[in-house]
């Protein structure tokens, strides 16, 4: 008998679900039910062989880079009684596109979204290439999420997730979580390779008006089959290796027998909400961590702070304005290692890589990794903080990580309404590469770079169609992209039935 893909397996399993969901007739769950269509075509045009940064970033990096037609077209299910819900959602983008300098292809086809998601009251489980959840909006770099932002594509998987739980009427304290597995499906480094991900975070309410928010998030890469070391370890006793982020066993990499197995990372954010009659400001500290010095903090200050606004008068000229403050350039210091005191060499290993050598824990370089050296990418996009540059694919389309980590970089964010609602968003940074990188790199002089997008929706002029349109416009000035002109027309059909 043939071996069957288990990602094969998966997809139809997800598939035949979400068919049998949109077709089972509502005799057989007596609640609310309301299916929903979308289709939206979106024309761009730059004046380089790439768009501007805004013009190709996030939208679950589904958006091409360079000049391009996108037709989207999904549908969503869902269905609520007595606390119980269910949803099932299907969507999909092909694009045509200006041939890109690393790449011949014209035309492109991908699913987006394909996933059954069903629970009771705050507990949820997502099964397929499901989004995750964005909390501080569309003006923000990171969304809320260093980590994982939408600029990549959505990956299939499992979570297991709560919103807040409460554990008494007034709402004083609440905790959340999730529990994930995900299999990246790209052409990348390490084939198949599959992530980990675990998350709690906690809330403290004081009053009516004030939150306190604490959180910790636990990503890691594992398995899979590298084309140096073959087959990654995957037993179940590994992946409980994983989970608790122990060494690796004697069928591992010396790297991960002397570390932990797996190319481990996350973050830890720290977020206070003050609410008042007529806005609510939003303070979120997000930082990162890539191994066990940026765990114990020796990484700081590296993250993004965020400080929102947000008017309860959504008619207002301006009612959200975002400033966020980036810095990602310490990265644990500038040394990983040096030469260790006969004190300290007293009870090392002579059989360790590092014997002689006393580990300080600098140069983190965030979102790469040795081993799996696609790093923190995926379909060639960033998973993460956007502004991270990833290197171009190689000859054989193969992405090898980031070629730029440490920036300082200053955003703002703001929406409104002046007779049509805008957002607009400006971004300038100053890109210092990696540590230790040569005379010839192209961020050798730390460039700088400012980008701007201006989107503006125009659904009032479709009077009462069911149909949304928007435009865009977006420039990049600087060093690190050529200096460059967008802009896009965007017109979308949504239509809800219950």
């Amino acid at each position: 008998m043939k071996k069957i893909n288990r990602l094969n397996i998966f997809l139809r399993v997800v598939i035949l679900v979400t068919i049998s969901a949109i077709f089972i007739p509502e005799t057989v769950f007596a609640g609310n039910w309301t299916t929903q269509v979308n289709v939206s075509l979106r024309g761009a045009a730059g004046t380089s062989d790439y768009l501007p940064f805004w013009a190709r970033t996030g939208e679950e990096g589904i958006l091409p880079v360079t000049s391009s037609g996108l037709l989207r077209a999904g549908a969503k299910v869902g269905f609520m009684s007595k606390g119980w819900f269910f949803e099932a959602e299907g969507d999909f983008a092909g694009a045509l596109s200006a041939k890109k300098p690393y790449s011949p292809q014209l035309a492109s086809a991908c699913i987006n979204r394909l996933y059954v998601s069903g629970g009771w009251k705050m507990i949820r489980l997502d099964v397929g290439m499901a989004p995750r959840r964005n909390e501080l909006g569309e003006l923000s770099l990171t969304g809320g999420d260093i980590m994982w932002t939408g600029n990549a594509r959505n990956m299939p998987g499992v979570n297991l997730w709560s919103d807040w739980i409460y554990f008494e009427k007034g709402h004083w304290f609440g905790i959340r979580a999730n529990y994930a597995h995900y299999q990246m499906i790209d052409n990348r480094y390490v084939k198949n390779t599959m992530i980990h991900n675990k998350s709690i975070a906690l809330k403290a309410a004081f009053g009516r008006n004030v939150d306190f928010i604490f959180g910790f998030d636990h990503w890691a890469q594992w398995g899979g089959e590298s084309p140096v070391y073959g087959k990654q370890p995957s037993t179940f006793k590994d992946y409980m290796r994983i989970v608790f982020g122990k060494s690796g066993g004697s069928d591992a990499t010396s790297s991960d027998q002397i570390n932990v197995l797996g190319n481990h990372l996350g973050r830890a954010f720290l977020r206070l909400v003050w609410r008042t009659e007529p806005f609510t400001i939003t303070y979120q500290y997000d930082k990162p961590f890539e191994d066990g010095s940026g765990m114990r903090v020796q990484n700081y200050p590296d993250g993004v702070r965020s400080v929102s606004i947000a008017l309860k008068n959504r008619k207002a000229i301006v009612t959200d304005i975002m400033y966020e403050f980036a810095n990602t350039t310490w990265q644990s210091g500038v040394v990983h290692d040096r030469p260790a005191t006969e004190e300290e060499m007293a009870g090392q290993d002579p059989s360790d890589p590092f014997y002689g050598r006393f580990v300080i824990g600098g140069c983190d370089d965030y979102f790469n990794n040795g081993e799996y050296r696609s790093g923190w990418t995926y379909y060639g996009r960033t998973i993460g903080l956007p502004l991270f540059i990833p290197n171009a694919p190689d000859s054989e389309g193969i992405t090898h990580g980031v070629i730029s980590n440490r920036l300082v970089a200053h955003h703002i964010g703001l929406k409104g309404n002046v007779y049509f609602p805008y957002l607009f968003k400006c971004t300038f940074s100053r890109n210092y590469g990696r540590y230790h990188q040569g005379d010839s790199s192209p961020f050798a002089n730390y460039p700088w770079q400012f980008s701007l997008a201006l989107e503006v929706s125009l659904d009032r002029l479709l009077g009462k169609l069911p149909l949304n349109m928007s435009v865009g416009l977006y420039g990049d000035f600087g060093e690190v992209y050529k200096d460059s002109f967008g802009a896009t027309l965007k017109l979308g059909f949504g239509k809800v039935f219950n």
